[in-house]
């Protein structure tokens, strides 16, 4: 599990490492990211907290939900694109 500092939003600590990991390369453009669980789990957060880091990586384009499916990683040409 990886330890999250007590003095900053638990949401933002994660959102900020997953952003990082996807500018890293670590997760690719069009690769699948750990889903809800798979964060609830790494990071001992509670189901909410995921989802609104969930929500965060959308609304900054980082990343596309499709039903059923998962979450990847969206391409720079998806982000450059006006939503």
């Amino acid at each position: 599990m990886v330890e999250l500092k007590a003095n900053q939003p638990r949401w933002r600590q994660v959102y900020e490492i997953i952003k990082t990991r996807i500018a890293s390369g670590e997760y690719k453009p069009g690769e699948r990211i750990p889903s809800l669980v798979d964060l609830i789990e790494e990071f001992g957060i509670a189901n909410a907290t995921g989802q609104k880091v969930m929500r965060a990586l959308r609304a900054d384009g980082l990343i596309n939900t499709e039903p059923g499916m998962g979450s990847f990683v969206t391409t720079p040409e998806e982000r450059d694109q006006p939503q």
